[in-house]
């Protein structure tokens, strides 16, 4: 048996029927013409994350049990992902870029394992594949949720680059970046779909590894469809929203969630070639989906633009150490519980003009969450506030190092449901897209490779392991 996960981020059916009604000769309306069809639904409770919702997925239980809530969070669980369950039955294991991965486990049947993209460190196994991490994690340090004005040509830059021709990235993808960085000189607009490009990076190396490392499981995380869908909802489906497309402009975002698919269909007519050579089975799956959202006045989004600044104007000199996070969220990691609490406390006195905290927090170890919400009074004023209602003093967010960061307004946010496509070749299929707990997904995965599943786990789904065994 042999199982390729693609992990196919917050896409939900409404988005891949629209792209296959587009292009019915595409690699995605080939594999649903002979696969498994369900609709996953996830149980996680609060606010709904993909830091979140994938490590449901992979272990099988919700939230409330393994308790990973938000990003580069020291994790203590008791439940293990399905690549670790899989490796400790000595079963050859590839990881590339699945949430909540890191670090690389130090022992294991772990043929290739990639960190994700919000990784603490740029170690990878194998080493070959450091250079395309560290140029990941630089990509979304710089970027974050705007696109930077440029890529800036630094020689660790160009080293990484070279490095990465050299041991992986094919000249398709070269081409098509270099084809990107002219456009966004000719379009601005194109600088608002950069972030699309970091997915066929990834897997050119991928697919290099799953060719040369043969995994009997093999994981694959791409986020850049979610990030278009947040951002151009609207514009695609204008009649969500009552809204009429106006001028280039708009026609030109109504395209980047399909810009965003005909990445995903390369790549995913790669994986079934190779499948259908093997009898593979390949699983396109996501942990929940997105859906329109009408969001009101939009001034922007508040950003802790600079560090330095933001910890001098707290009076905050202890040591601290800033992770990758995806904005609004920042997370910090410190040396002692007290440097975390002090930083917790100066970071909650900040509140709007009427006394509001705009912070939340989350805590793990000696890691704190901190969420920034943004809020149009404080855009307003251009200042936070802190200090009782008789000695109130007022800080502008230049003098925190706050930027309010002008980009297209999010129309389109987390739901519950996700997809789940078990595709083999010549299987019949099944499209009655029938809702399942998204608990039920690793038991279903695992029990493919007949070994026995852990006693917290539900019992896998009989109706899609008899149809691939």
């Amino acid at each position: 048996m042999r199982v390729i996960l693609y992990e196919l981020n917050e896409v939900p059916w409404k988005i891949i029927d629209i792209f296959v009604k587009k292009y019915p000769k595409s690699a995605l309306a080939e594999i649903l013409n002979h696969s498994l069809q369900y609709t996953t639904v996830t149980k996680d409770s609060g606010e709904l994350h993909p830091w979140t919702t994938w490590p449901s997925f992979h272990r099988g239980v919700y939230n409330n049990d393994h308790n990973i809530c938000f990003l580069n969070q020291e994790i203590k669980t008791p439940y293990k992902p399905t690549w670790e369950i899989l490796s400790d039955h000595k079963l050859p294991v590839g990881v590339f870029g699945s949430l909540q991965s890191w670090p690389v486990p130090k022992k294991g049947a772990y043929v290739f394992y990639v960190p994700d993209t919000f990784a603490q460190t740029s170690e990878t196994h194998p080493k070959s594949v450091q250079p395309f991490q560290k140029f990941n994690l630089e990509q979304t340090k710089r970027d974050g949720g705007v696109a930077a004005k440029s890529i800036q040509a630094s020689p660790e830059f160009l080293k990484n680059l070279i490095s990465m021709i050299l041991s992986g990235i094919r000249m398709p993808t070269l081409f098509a970046l270099g084809s990107q960085l002219i456009n966004e000189k000719l379009n601005r607009n194109f600088k608002a779909i950069r972030s699309i490009y970091q997915s066929p990076v990834a897997f050119d190396f991928f697919f290099k590894l799953l060719k040369q490392r043969k995994p009997q499981y093999a994981t694959f995380f791409t986020n850049h469809t979610a990030g278009m869908m947040h951002r151009y909802w609207k514009h695609l489906f204008p009649k969500d929203f009552n809204y009429t497309l106006k001028g280039d402009d708009d026609a030109f975002k109504a395209q980047a969630i399909i810009r965003a698919m005909k990445i995903t269909d390369n790549q995913l007519r790669q994986l079934k070639k190779l499948a259908d050579m093997d009898g593979t089975t390949l699983i396109i799956a996501s942990s929940m989906g997105q859906d329109a959202i009408d969001r009101g006045e939009f001034l922007g989004e508040l950003h802790i633009a600079n560090l330095k600044k933001f910890y001098k104007a707290l009076d905050y000199g202890r040591p601290i150490k800033n992770n990758l996070a995806m904005s609004p969220d920042y997370s910090f990691t410190f040396k002692k519980a007290a440097d975390l609490t002090a930083f917790q406390k100066s970071v909650a006195a900040l509140r709007n003009k009427k006394g509001t905290s705009v912070f939340s927090f989350k805590k793990s170890g000696l890691t704190l969450n901190c969420n920034l919400q943004t809020n149009a009074s404080i855009i307003k004023d251009g200042a936070l506030y802190r200090g009782t209602e008789k000695k109130k003093e007022e800080l502008t967010l230049n003098h925190l190092g706050i930027t309010v960061e002008q980009r297209d307004q999010g129309t389109a946010y987390h739901i519950p449901e996700g997809t789940a496509i078990f595709y083999r070749k010549n299987l019949v299929p099944e499209k009655s897209r029938k809702k399942i707990q998204l608990s039920y997904m690793a038991p279903t995965i695992l029990s493919l490779f007949d070994i026995s599943l852990p006693k917290y786990m539900k019992k896998p789904l009989k109706e899609i392991t008899q149809r691939l065994r």
